[in-house]
């Protein structure tokens, strides 16, 4: 028998659109509970800038597939997209729960960024650390730390956690031709700018005005 979920799901990830909606639309023929085939839709959905449907999608999916981490993590990424951060954070707690969901590493990393975003900095210090001690070449929870430290006006601290970070860029196989994000860049001058290195402040600030110029022509 031909597995349309699985089908759905392949033609999604290839970024075939049509293709995956008229495989998932076949599942759902056979079996309108095939929560793999209402991931994929939900999955689509955004794309097609139709958000609310997206959500409703989700929903129909979780309740056919409650225990799916694969489902409701997708479903907490559209959430935080959405900038639904009190429904994504509840999402969020659920995935990390699960001390058996194989993607759990990223999972606590995006619940730091969750928790951020709700401007719980000490909750977010804690999930990051405990992210980097899953996984200690994690370049974003790196980078959060460090500019946490640097907010807490910890230098030293922020220091150590900002080579963690260039050194996780570079084990992520993330060359120095690759642009840092901006706060990446705030991180790096505000920290050379403490230790008196003017030099790599300026090239620092340099470097965000030059994008922020860009990006007000655009």
């Amino acid at each position: 028998m031909i597995d349309y979920s699985r089908l759905a799901l392949a033609y999604f990830e290839a970024g075939e659109l049509v293709s995956a909606r008229r495989n998932a639309n076949n599942a759902l023929a056979l079996d309108d509970g095939a929560a793999a085939s209402l991931e994929v839709l939900a999955l689509i959905s955004p794309r097609e800038q139709d958000y609310s449907l997206a959500k409703e999608y989700f929903r129909l999916a979780l309740r056919k597939a409650p225990r799916s981490l694969r489902i409701r993590n997708n479903f907490t990424a559209f959430l935080f997209e959405q900038a639904r951060y009190s429904e994504a954070y509840i999402e969020r707690q659920r995935v990390v729960a699960d001390t058996g969901y194989a993607g759990r590493t990223g999972a606590y990393e995006n619940f730091g960024l969750t928790s951020l975003e709700l401007k719980n900095t000490v909750e977010a210090s804690e999930v990051f650390l405990r992210a980097t001690h899953l996984e200690p070449s994690l370049v974003q929870s790196s980078l959060e730390l460090c500019i946490l430290s640097i907010q807490r006006g910890e230098w030293p601290e922020g220091r150590v956690w900002f080579e963690r970070y260039l050194n996780a860029r570079s084990d992520a196989g993330i060359t120095e031709t690759v642009a840092h994000s901006d706060r990446a860049l705030q991180a790096r001058h505000d920290l050379a700018s403490e230790s008196g290195d003017e030099d790599a402040a300026a090239t620092s600030q340099h470097l965000l005005d030059t994008r922020n110029a860009t990006t007000n022509l655009n």
